[in-house]
């Protein structure tokens, strides 16, 4: 059995990712570590699915929840981040801070591969905070000297209908800016997987 961490995995892109895996790789056990753990909103095929785990945790406090994860673990995934902090410093915190978290986890758990979900663009008025807090991310995930390859999607769709809306907007700056393509999430989910195995 293969084990995968997922940081934040109970959000939009974590819960298509865990589908889109466990789909694709019958030996994968998913463990999803969240603040909120097992989402109230789930995918029909997620809700009884015996080979992924939710954990309800404090992410920042490694020691309250180390024990409870899987002492040999394949790969973990920070999807963790906001588009949307009010303030700089949460911002700094969602978006780059916790990739320190997934660097000690590496250490600790001798997990040898990692991905971190960096960005293109954010939203309106809180692009620079935004674009600035994962290029740090991008940075401590660069220089830790663990295995952690980088996607930077720009706007991430699929079956929601307030992402959906945007796609043809960024279709057309995509035009002009190649690196700003929408992307479908179970695209999104392939790519992270790739990277991972």
């Amino acid at each position: 059995m293969k084990n995968v961490i997922l940081l934040g995995g109970s959000g939009y892109i974590g819960t298509h990712l865990s589908e889109e895996w466990l789909r694709k790789d019958p030996q994968v056990q998913i463990i999803s570590v969240s603040r909120n753990g097992k989402p109230g909103k789930l995918l029909p095929s997620l809700v009884n699915h015996n080979r992924i785990k939710w954990m309800s945790v404090d992410i920042f406090d490694i020691d309250s929840y180390i024990s409870k994860l899987p002492q040999q673990a394949d790969a973990i995934v920070d999807l963790v981040g906001t588009a949307t902090a009010n303030s700089k410093e949460d911002f700094e915190k969602l978006n780059a801070e916790l990739v320190n978290i997934m660097v000690e986890l590496m250490s600790r758990l001798n997990i040898p591969k990692g991905c971190y979900i960096s960005g293109r663009m954010g939203m309106p008025f809180k692009n620079k905070p935004f674009l600035e807090s994962k290029h740090r991310g991008e940075h401590i995930a660069l220089t830790s000297g663990k295995n952690i390859g980088i996607v930077k999607p720009s706007l991430v769709y699929g079956d929601r209908a307030d992402a959906v809306v945007m796609v043809p907007f960024v279709q057309a700056v995509g035009l002009f800016n190649k690196d700003l393509k929408p992307i479908k999430v179970n695209q999104l989910a392939q790519q992270i997987i790739q990277i991972c195995i």
